[in-house]
């Protein structure tokens, strides 16, 4: 695996020296409809539910990660003068997290071998450390007279690797009882993340000069992380991060 995300990431590179030369300038004056760039930035947020769960009675951490996403970025404007624009990337991505809550009664299914369904009662910690490759296609619009961008539309990202870890506290209940006095319990349920994630995307740009702007983008995933015939909690969790970064077009 580390072979492959070291050859992506040269043949991205690659993509970079070559680009210059692909993507001249047509004229001085008018920037040219085809847009060529590469962007930076990093992620912010987590694997989420829509609402606070009753069992969690108190989140005690969260680190919403901040970890790399580089890309390259594709534009087309429909027009010479047209305000829309055609989106599409490639992208190589980092999402990661970690938050521990105070549950009580919470139902799981991952504490056994047969997946029996116990409730529990203390702290339960997760952990995400994940890689993808994302393909996000979308539609831009340029405000008149102003240098924001705002743009629509959505990604699909496939999974190069997939970790989630469940930490529970050994001195919390057990059905009632206590689960593993004075130990924290472990388990790895990455084989369960889905290695397939679609979902929407919509953001704004503002260009500082003609190659140079700062991107902010919204994803939100439309599947469960996890697959559907592994319950792992009692409700469900999507991938919802915020990207901020700068980004560079290379040609005008």
């Amino acid at each position: 695996m580390k072979i492959q995300i070291r050859s992506l990431l040269l043949g991205l590179s690659l993509g970079l020296l070559t680009l210059p030369a692909l993507a001249g300038e047509t004229d001085d004056q008018q920037p040219s409809r085809l847009g060529i760039g590469l962007h930076l930035g990093f992620n912010i947020g987590g694997a989420l539910p829509p609402t606070v769960p009753q069992p969690v009675k108190k989140v005690t951490a969260f680190k919403p990660g901040g970890t790399p996403n580089v890309g390259l970025d594709f534009s087309y404007r429909l027009t010479p003068t047209s305000p829309f624009s055609l989106l599409l990337g490639a992208e190589y991505d980092i999402r990661s997290f970690s938050s521990t809550v105070l549950a009580e009664n919470m139902p799981i299914r991952y504490q056994s071998e047969d997946r029996s369904e116990q409730h529990f009662s203390g702290y339960q910690r997760v952990e995400m450390d994940t890689r993808y490759i994302v393909v996000p296609v979308g539609v831009s619009y340029t405000l008149p007279h102003s240098s924001f961008r705002l743009m629509a539309g959505g990604y699909y990202a496939y999974a190069l690797k997939r970790k989630f870890t469940a930490k529970l506290d050994g001195d919390g209940l057990m059905d009632g009882r206590v689960y593993q006095e004075g130990s924290i319990l472990s388990f790895s349920l990455g084989d369960f993340l889905v290695r397939n994630d679609v979902g929407v995307r919509f953001g704004a740009d503002y260009q500082i000069d003609p190659h140079w702007g700062i991107v902010a983008r919204m994803n939100v995933g439309l599947p469960k992380i996890f697959d559907k015939s592994f319950e792992v909690m009692p409700y469900s969790l999507r991938h919802v991060f915020l990207n901020l970064g700068v980004s560079y077009r290379i040609n005008r």
